[in-house]
């Protein structure tokens, strides 16, 4: 798989201040194919649609990846974005199980974790996952998934650019 160049995509609709992400969707690809996420404490409908149709451009690339989902600030989503992410999860499925590594999301707040369980539920999601409340594990388990998938080079730089230990 090719190295791309870094990517940072910021989906916000409104123009933010540096620093000032907290109403955003940022879509880090600069480590692909892991690709981390990281959702703002409040996301519009438009930024949300553009997230889902960024997350529908990489499962076009018919390429292995997983993503690392920083919902760390985010509070309880609106009930039509929870159900447009079930609905897209269910329509993509099949892609999203022959592409998707997996999915580690990192969530702090108890309300969110049950909410994206009954989401991962209801969309009958397959493929593996772990919960975490820090970025460590998560990226320790995004390089372990890489490794088992024989995806050495992938794993080595994300273990280099977080500083974790080889396995």
């Amino acid at each position: 798989m090719p190295f791309r160049e870094e990517m940072l995509v910021s989906l916000a609709s409104q123009p933010q201040a540096p620093g000032n992400e907290s109403s955003s969707v940022l879509l880090d690809e600069s480590l692909w194919p892991l690709v981390v996420v990281r959702i703002g404490r409040t996301v519009t409908t438009e930024d949300f649609e553009a997230y889902l149709s960024t997350r529908s451009a990489y499962l076009r690339r018919e390429e292995p990846h997983l993503c690392i989902f920083d919902a760390r600030q985010v509070h309880m989503p609106t009930a039509q974005m929870r159900q447009r992410y079930t609905d897209w999860l269910r329509d993509n499925a099949l892609q999203l199980r022959h592409w998707m590594l997996g999915s580690a999301y990192i969530i702090e707040s108890p309300a969110v974790r049950m909410m994206m369980s009954v989401i991962r539920h209801f969309a009958a999601m397959t493929t593996p996952f772990v919960v975490t409340a820090t970025l460590t594990p998560a990226v320790s388990w995004a390089a372990e998934r890489f490794q088992e998938a024989g995806l050495t080079q992938a794993a080595t730089r994300i273990r280099v650019h977080y500083a974790l230990p080889s396995s």
